[in-house]
């Protein structure tokens, strides 16, 4: 079953052809905003996740 690397969501094998690089995508709807996934931070492996994003956010509270 296919998922999101960041945070483990179920994802379509039509959103990984979409959206992944060769069967994999580093975020997801879950943990990411469509427009980050429109820029291609679904296939970026070096950007910061929005998961990681958050849980600072709430760190600094």
């Amino acid at each position: 079953m296919p998922h999101c690397s960041d945070c483990g969501t179920y994802v379509t094998r039509d959103f990984i052809r979409v959206f992944g690089v060769d069967g994999r995508v580093t975020g997801c709807p879950d943990c990411t905003t469509y427009r980050e996934l429109n820029n291609g931070s679904a296939a970026d492996d070096t950007a910061d996740s929005r998961t990681e994003q958050l849980r600072g956010e709430k760190r600094l509270r």
